[in-house]
């Protein structure tokens, strides 16, 4: 069981730091320009923007939509949290 909590870590730990890495890359667009490097953030992107994408929907409909700032990878960033936390508590109850 315990095998099985540290790949769930581990498997949030990658997605959390790929929405990480995509949120960087898009302050730094000038990293687009590099051959090798654009694939692998559109790579990413193409990963992480399905997980995104209704989190912006939502924000849309509220107050916080109309705002420059997309909090939507934060939002993201707490869910992935909470997620783990109840599915990790849940296996060590199980166990």
């Amino acid at each position: 069981m315990l095998a099985a909590i540290y790949a769930i870590n581990a498997l949030f730990n990658i997605i959390y730091t790929l929405v990480l890495v995509d949120v960087f890359a898009s302050w730094l667009p000038f990293l687009y320009s590099k051959r090798g490097v654009a694939k692998i953030l559109y790579m990413i992107h193409s990963l992480i923007e399905p997980l995104l994408s209704p989190i912006r929907k939502l924000m849309a409909k509220t107050p916080f939509g109309g705002m420059p700032v997309d909090f939507s990878p934060i939002i993201l960033l707490i869910l992935l949290n909470v997620v783990r936390n109840i599915v990790v508590t849940i296996l060590i109850m199980v166990a």
